[in-house]
């Protein structure tokens, strides 16, 4: 009876379906990490070169231009002359985005309180005149000093 029994275990084709797939797919998952670690040290070494090559990139803002009508409060007001404002420019235009976006929050603040200079208002007017023009504001967001 017992050799019986064994006879139709070896014998039974039930379950082989099974025992092939388990078989392919462990083949499989095991090419996948074979090729994944021949591949590891070049992705590894093209992750760096790319981070490399975009942190060395420099993005154009020739679009960026001096507008002295944005002064005209402070010049009507005898605050700043052309020259002062567009000094004032490019101070202002070699900032990064999050300096002026800082610099814009901070001086509003200090706007409402009452403590800015003449020279701090002409920055801030700078700072905002750079964020539009790169978009990093919007015109709506920020009212250019139209009265002084």
């Amino acid at each position: 009876m017992q050799h019986e029994s064994w006879h139709n275990f070896l014998t039974s084709e039930s379950g082989a379906v099974s025992v092939d797939w388990t078989v392919l797919t462990a083949a499989v998952a095991g090419m996948a990490l074979a090729a994944t670690a021949m591949i590891e040290d070049g992705i590894s070494s093209l992750a760096s070169d790319l981070e490399a090559q975009l942190r060395t990139q420099q993005v154009s803002d020739a679009f960026v231009v001096f507008h002295s009508a944005h002064f005209n409060a402070l010049y009507d007001a005898g605050v700043i002359d052309e020259d002062g404002a567009e000094s004032m420019f490019d101070i202002a235009n070699a900032m990064t985005n999050a300096t002026i976006l800082t610099g814009i929050e901070e001086g509003i603040l200090a706007y409402n309180d009452g403590d800015l200079s003449d020279e701090d208002i002409a920055l801030l007017v700078a700072m905002a005149s750079v964020g539009v023009q790169r978009n990093i504001i919007s015109a709506d967001d920020v009212n250019l000093v139209s009265t002084y």
